[in-house]
């Protein structure tokens, strides 16, 4: 495998960042629907795609359902899906007590195992970073709580009772991926409750609709009694119908504020960062763990659900090219790779998606099956000086850069790249992306 040396001499960091405090009342002056929106946007996505992951198709409830094959334009279930990794998923329901995970231990592979609360938040990990690659026994418990654990069991608390677990296994090709599927089949979940988990009650029918908006963001939080970690601050926006049965001016408030609430949101998910430099856009600090920072939690939640936090991945969207203009797939670019790659501890992937009107996007359809280039594709054509040039554009190259091309859509597209266990120059923002340079 890749940068085995390194994998094996990773230190262990806390499992488990927990945040909790009492509901109080905030001070003045009164939010903005703004304020509310961002705040609420996250838990309506994440009823939203739990719908289809409580189901039969989606695995159920406490129960884990592996995807044992790479995502491809077939992949619609979140946005931005990787193309590097196998997932496992399980989607959560605490109220009735522990779900145990048990994990493998590898130190050769790649691997972590996510868990995100429903703010979006994600509050553990297990695998290679966390753990330095150790398994073990594990009981996922809700805000509420209370019991002996055996000595051989870690605990990781969540603020909320809904949880997405969501693990990523590397593969380094497709002659890989059987050993990556071993490895992810001995990834296993069970509920220790003997009482049926509770299902979502209110059908998330249209985001246009201010009740049922209000109506799911409220029993998301319902489901979560006591006040812990952002579940806290939803007091702030009780009058605003947040927490709260909304008046008639409140609901046409926020029929008049959501389309343009939505709009905010999906210029944030393809522009919002830190800083733009060479085209690409750098992170905010946060993403995947956002304390208070509602704006970028929502952006996230529309444009990258279930985003890691940055000590174990960073993203980096393209949205320009080097003359200034916005990316399009009516044209061609190269992206010149520098010798030594983009420094990552683990693996990186230059990937392309479809940009879609609502600001999701997909994996696209193409001949060559190619939804991605990064360390572990075989065959690339390099440069006497090391370096190789991807070759971005709808039709084949001629000539031997065929190997290096990344179709591109007929309409918008977005490029990601992806760093996972980013080095020192990427977290500390300190390398320069390479960019874009269109082709005639």
């Amino acid at each position: 495998m890749l940068r085995r040396t390194a994998l094996l001499g990773m230190t262990s960091v806390p499992l488990l960042v927990a945040s909790g405090c009492a509901i109080r009342s905030e001070a003045s002056p009164a939010p903005s629907l703004e304020e509310a929106f961002f705040y609420a946007f996250p838990l309506y996505e994440f009823a939203r795609t739990a719908v289809g992951r409580s189901g039969p198709r989606g695995g159920g409830i406490n129960r884990v359902a592996h995807r044992a094959t790479l995502a491809d334009h077939t992949s619609r279930q979140i946005t931005a899906p990787n193309n590097d990794t196998i997932y496992s998923s399980c989607q959560m329901e605490l109220s009735g007590g522990p779900v145990e995970v048990i994990s493998p231990s590898d130190s050769q592979r790649y691997f972590s195992i996510a868990f995100m609360d429903a703010f979006t938040d994600n509050f553990a990990y297990i695998g290679t970073r966390a753990t330095g690659g150790r398994g073990g026994r594990f009981w996922v418990v809700g805000p509420s709580w209370k019991g002996e654990t055996p000595s051989d069991v870690t605990i990781l608390r969540s603020s909320t009772n809904d949880v997405w677990m969501l693990a990523r296994v590397l593969v380094e090709g497709p002659d890989d991926l059987a050993a990556a599927r071993a490895l992810q089949e001995r990834i296993e979940v069970r509920s220790l409750s003997t009482q049926a988990p509770r299902r979502f009650e209110t059908p998330v029918t249209s985001l246009d609709d201010p009740a049922n908006f209000l109506a799911v963001v409220n029993e998301v939080l319902k489901r979560s009694p006591g006040g812990l970690g952002q579940t806290a601050r939803a007091s702030r926006f009780v009058s605003l119908g947040i927490g709260a049965t909304p008046a008639a001016e409140t609901l046409e408030a926020w029929r008049a504020f959501i389309p343009e609430g939505m709009k905010r949101l999906r210029s944030r998910s393809v522009s919002a960062g830190e800083r733009i430099a060479n085209g690409w856009v750098y992170p905010e600090k946060g993403v995947g763990e956002f304390g208070k920072n509602d704006a970028l939690r929502s952006s996230v939640a529309l444009g990258g659900l279930a985003a890691l936090g940055e000590r174990e991945a960073m993203y980096f969207q393209a949205v320009a090219d080097t003359a200034g203009q916005a990316l399009s797939g009516e044209r061609a670019y190269r992206w010149r790779v520098p010798k030594g790659g983009v420094p990552a501890r683990a693996f990186w992937s230059l990937t392309m998606y479809q940009l879609e009107p609502d600001g999701r996007s997909f994996l696209v359809e193409n001949e060559i099956n190619r939804f991605s280039i990064g360390d572990r594709t075989k065959g690339l054509v390099i440069n006497s000086d090391g370096a190789f040039d991807v070759v971005i554009q709808r039709t084949r190259p001629e000539g031997d850069l065929a190997a290096n091309w990344l179709p591109s859509p007929k309409g918008s597209m977005r490029l990601s790249l992806r760093a996972y266990l980013p080095g020192e120059e990427l977290l500390e923002r300190r390398w320069a992306i390479p960019p874009l340079a269109p082709l005639s």
